[in-house]
C-alpha cells in the first residue's frame, strides 16, 4: 500500500449525506449455480485488492468457464464516486467493487447484506475487520488488509538517546522522554513530529478510550468527542505536543508527507507515532538504507496496564444492490481476500493481511528490514487488541470539523473542555446526531 494512496485517501471527500436509491438484498449462503454472462468487477489504483482480483481470474474462469471476469481499475477518487453515482441511478453499478472503509455509510442503501456469510468467516479474518466491514449489526464487504497502529521508531537513534522500548509505557513516557532527546542533542533532535490540525491521533486515543466509532458512540446516533474520556485524551494529546522534544507542524501538511519521510531518513526526527499496518510499505520503499535500523512496537497508553489499541481504515470489497451476478460476485470476493488472492495483495505490497491463516504463516518469519524482528506476530497482537472500529455517518466531515478546532485547544487560546465542546457541538448541528 503505497504512501501516495494514503495520503489521497485522506484527502478525498465525498458527500455524506447524498440518497442511496436501491433495495438492499442478501446473498444467499449457498451461491447458485451461474452460469453465464459477465461478473464486473471494478478496483481501484494501488493498495493490493485490484491486485488480489486479477489473480483469481484464470482459477474462477477454471470453475465458469461461461463468465468473463472484467477487472476495471479506477483512480481512487473516481471509484467512490462513480459507485456512488451508479447507484442513485439504479444502473451501472458493477458486480463487485473496492472501497475505503470510511465510505461504507454511504453506500449500505445500495448494498447487499452479506450477513448470512459472517459466521463462516469469523476465524478467517484478523479482528477487528468483519466488524468494521459491517454497520448496524450487518455486514456488507470483506477486508483485504489490516490496519492496526504501532509506533515506529530509528533503533540506532533511541540507541543512540539511550531509550529503551520498555521504559515507555505512557504517552507521558514518551512527552518526557522527548524532553531528555532535545535536552541532550541541544535542541538539535527531536523524538517524533505532530500537526495541530492532525485528527489521526485523537482517533488512537478514541480507540484506547474504548470509543469504536472514534467520534460517535456505538449506536452512531451521538457524538463523543466532549466525554470526559476524551477530555482526558486530548489532555495527552496537548502534552505531547508541549513537550521539547516534539517537532511541530514540521512542514507540508500530512504526517506522512514528503516532508517527514525526509526528517525520519536524516535523523531529525526518531519516530512515527501514527504508525498503521501499511506504513512497513513506505519505509522500504522510500528508505530503503535503513534496513535494520527501523524497529515496531505498540503505542503508548494513557494509562499503564492497558491494552486497547487505535486502527486505521482497510480497503473492503462490497457487492451493490444492482449486481446482476451477487453470488458468483461473493464467491470471486472471498477468492480475492483469501487463499492466493490474499497471497497475491501481500507479494504485491507487503500490506498487512486481513486473512489470518496467512497472518498466521507469517507471524514466525523474522524481518530483516526491521532488525530480524518478528513484526507479523507483533501486528497481529496488537490488531487483536483493537476495539470493534466502525465508520459511522459523516465520518469523514467529523475528521475536518475536529481537525479545525483542535489547533486553538493545542495552542490554549481554548481550554481543552471549550474547545472540545464546541467541536461537539459543530459536529452535532451538522451531522444531526445527538
Amino acid at each position: 500500500m503505497s504512501v501516495t494512496r494514503r495520503q489521497l485517501l485522506q484527502a478525498s471527500t465525498l458527500a455524506a449525506t447524498s440518497p442511496l436509491w436501491s433495495s438492499r438484498r442478501g446473498v444467499s449462503a449457498a451461491p447458485r449455480i451461474a452460469q453465464s454472462g459477465t461478473l464486473t468487477a471494478w478496483g481501484f489504483e494501488g493498495g493490493g485488492v485490484t491486485e488480489g482480483m486479477e489473480s483469481q481470474v484464470a482459477a474462477f474462469n477454471a470453475k465458469y468457464p461461461d463468465v468473463k471476469v472484467d477487472v476495471q481499475t479506477f483512480a481512487y477518487a473516481d471509484i467512490h464516486t462513480n459507485l456512488l453515482n451508479a447507484i442513485i441511478a439504479g444502473t451501472g453499478a458493477p458486480d463487485l467493487c473496492s472501497i475505503d472503509v470510511f465510505f461504507l455509510t454511504q453506500y449500505i442503501d445500495g448494498l447487499l447484506d452479506l450477513s448470512a456469510h459472517r459466521a463462516e468467516y469469523e476465524d478467517q479474518f484478523v479482528p477487528p475487520t468483519l466488524d468494521l466491514g459491517s454497520y448496524q449489526g450487518k455486514l456488507y464487504g470483506l477486508s483485504g488488509d489490516s490496519e492496526p497502529i504501532g509506533l515506529f521508531y530509528r533503533k540506532d537513534l533511541w540507541d543512540k538517546y539511550g531509550l529503551k522500548e520498555e521504559d515507555i509505557a505512557t504517552w507521558a513516557d514518551l512527552a518526557e522522554a522527548g524532553n531528555k532527546v532535545n535536552q541532550d542533542t541541544n535542541g538539535e533532535a527531536y523524538l517524533y513530529a505532530m500537526f495541530s490540525n492532525d485528527y489521526r491521533l485523537y482517533e488512537i486515543l478514541a480507540n484506547q478510550q474504548g470509543f469504536g466509532g472514534y467520534y460517535f458512540d456505538d449506536t452512531d446516533t451521538k457524538v463523543i468527542v466532549d466525554d470526559p474520556k476524551m477530555v482526558e485524551a486530548v489532555g495527552v494529546i496537548k502534552q505531547l505536543w508541549e513537550s521539547k522534544g516534539v517537532l511541530q507542524n514540521p512542514g507540508g501538511d500530512d504526517i506522512y508527507g514528503d516532508e517527514v519521510t525526509v526528517l525520519l531518513k536524516n535523523g531529525e526526527v526518531a519516530s512515527q507515532l501514527i504508525g498503521a499496518g501499511w506504513y512497513p510499505s513506505a519505509l522500504t520503499q522510500q528508505m530503503p538504507e535503513l534496513s535494520g535500523q527501523w524497529r515496531l512496537m505498540r503505542d503508548p497508553v494513557i494509562k499503564a496496564g492497558e491494552t486497547l489499541t487505535g486502527y486505521q481504515y482497510p480497503t473492503i470489497l462490497v457487492i451493490p444492490s444492482l449486481s446482476q451476478q451477487p453470488d458468483l460476485a461473493w464467491e470471486f470476493a472471498v477468492m480475492a481476500m483469501t487463499g492466493d488472492g490474499a497471497r497475491a495483495m501481500f507479494d504485491k505490497y507487503h500490506i498487512l493481511p486481513a486473512w489470518a491463516p496467512l497472518l498466521d504463516e507469517l507471524s514466525d518469519q523474522p524481518d530483516e528490514y526491521f532488525g530480524g524482528q518478528k513484526t507479523f506476530e507483533l501486528w497481529n497482537a496488537i490488531a487483536r487488541d483493537a476495539p470493534k472500529v466502525f465508520f459511522g455517518t459523516g465520518f469523514q466531515e467529523a475528521q475536518q470539523i475536529f481537525g479545525a478546532h483542535l489547533p486553538d485547544i493545542l495552542s490554549g487560546a481554548k481550554s481543552i473542555e471549550d474547545g472540545l465542546h464546541e467541536t461537539a457541538e459543530e459536529m452535532r448541528q451538522k451531522l444531526s446526531k445527538s
